[in-house]
Formats: structure tokens, C-alpha cells, sequence
């Protein structure tokens, strides 16, 4: 394969964003803090690794490599449910926003409960989580790779669900209440982020089309329509950005964030 200095430039910006940014570019709440995600013992991803939903299946371990006391909870979200699956919740009123215009969230895993181990890693001691792991499974009809985000956040005594994602049944992985899930939220109550990561993954049978995940117009209006009451919130994913290019040039340079 040739590369030319343009293809160098371009590939050297990218790797110099992801060493910046632990979150998608764009996206809030945001973190520079790197939280250590590892699958199946021993592949450890990097910010916008493109993996297979087949090596996502198992619950990975998240760790630090710092000291922290206290107790932690974190959390996996889809942020590129496409316009097609937009049905609000009807709990919680309008949409979270994703990435895609016009899009939402899923929640993919919640556990709360955590403490650091001594080798770094963060164990439930027992906890049972607020919401199952369940693995990627992005779509081959939508706008593809999807991306998924790892937050790990400081988790106060008494902890409950902001209003926004309260009221829902999310324990099971195919629990319908996880669309429409805002980590803004949840951010709002408890502050940013301690360290996040993100990954993307395919469905084999997927054609990209970056046509269909542009962003939202200058103006940030969406399909979505507002309740009466809407909840006081800026967005589980902030303002939407467009996910084609970048997402392209993810994958296209993915080989070079393998770490095993």
C-alpha cells in the first residue's frame, strides 16, 4: 500500500485527535482520560478500534492505570441508533440525540457498584447491575460502523437515575426501554466523566453509507419532536456532528490502534 504526504498528513491529524480525546469527536460529556477496556483476557482497545460484534460478545474489564478510592459506576452507549429507530420511549419524552441527525442512544451496560482492584481493574464485589452487558449487534440495514462509547463516572452515596433515564426497565439486554438513554444526564448529577473509550463495529453485512449520517443543519434541528415538558438536558451525545468522514478514517487507519 502507498502513501503519499497527504494520506501521511491526514493519518498523523487522526492519531494525534485520538490521542487527545478518549470520547467521539464532538460528543459530550467528553474526557482526555483514557479508561482501560480489555475483551476476552487480552485485546485491549484504543480510541476508534473497529472490531467485529462477534469479539464483543463477553463483558470486557475495565481498569486505570492510576490509583483512585471510592465507588464507580460505568456504562456502555451505542450513540449511532440511526433515524429509522428513533421511536422515543414514551417516558421520557423527545430524543436523546447520537451522532446521527435525527437519531438517538442505546444503552448497551450499566454497573454500578464498582471499586478499584489492586492490579487496577474495577470489580462489583457482588452488585448486580442496573443493566446487563449486551454486546454490540449494530444493524446491517443502517448506516454502519455504529460506535460505542465506554464511560466510567464517580458514582455518589444514594445513587439513583436522573428523571431522564429513571422509570425504565433496562436489566436485560433486549430491553426496549434502553433506547433514547442519556449520559448527559447522568453526567449533569454527577459530574464529568473519570475516563471513557470508545470503540466501532460492523455487521459483516453492512455497506457504509456516510450519505445517510451526515449531520444535523447549522440550526441543530432534528426529526424529533419536543414534549410539552421536555427534560432539562443538552444531550447524551451533544451537538450532532457528522459521522461520515471521520468514521471512515477510522477504520481506514483502525490497524494501527490494535494493542494485544
Amino acid at each position: 500500500m502507498k502513501f503519499n504526504a497527504l494520506t501521511l498528513a491526514v493519518a498523523s491529524a487522526w492519531m494525534w485527535q485520538q490521542a487527545e480525546a478518549q470520547t467521539p469527536p464532538g460528543t459530550q460529556p467528553a474526557t482526555g482520560n483514557n479508561l482501560g477496556v480489555t475483551y476476552n483476557g487480552t485485546a485491549k482497545i484504543l480510541p476508534g478500534l473497529l472490531l467485529p460484534p462477534a469479539s464483543l460478545r463477553n463483558e470486557p474489564t475495565v481498569s486505570l492505570n492510576r490509583t483512585v478510592s471510592g465507588t464507580y459506576m460505568v456504562m456502555l452507549v451505542d450513540l449511532s441508533i440511526a433515524a429509522a429507530n428513533t421511536t422515543s420511549n414514551s417516558t421520557v419524552g423527545p430524543l436523546a440525540p447520537g451522532l446521527r441527525c435525527g437519531g438517538t442512544t442505546r444503552l448497551h451496560w450499566l454497573q454500578t457498584g464498582l471499586v478499584q482492584s489492586a492490579n487496577g481493574t474495577f470489580v462489583s464485589n457482588g452488585t448486580a447491575p442496573l443493566a446487563v452487558y449486551g454486546g454490540p449487534g449494530p444493524p446491517a440495514t443502517a448506516p454502519s460502523p455504529n460506535v460505542y462509547t465506554f464511560y466510567l463516572f464517580s458514582q455518589p452515596a444514594n445513587f439513583t437515575l436522573p428523571a431522564w433515564d429513571a422509570g425504565r426497565d433496562i436489566y436485560a439486554a433486549s430491553a426496549a426501554d434502553r433506547r433514547n438513554f442519556s449520559v448527559t444526564a447522568i453526567s449533569d448529577v454527577v459530574g464529568a466523566p473519570v475516563a471513557a473509550n470508545y470503540l466501532q463495529s460492523q455487521n459483516p453485512a453492512a455497506v457504509n453509507n456516510s450519505a445517510a449520517a451526515q449531520a444535523c443543519p447549522a440550526n441543530g434541528t432534528t426529526s424529533a419532536t419536543p414534549s410539552a415538558t421536555p427534560a432539562s438536558f443538552t444531550g447524551s451525545a451533544g451537538k450532532a456532528v457528522e459521522v461520515g468522514g471521520w468514521v471512515i478514517m477510522a477504520g481506514v487507519f483502525a490497524g494501527a490502534a490494535f494493542a494485544f
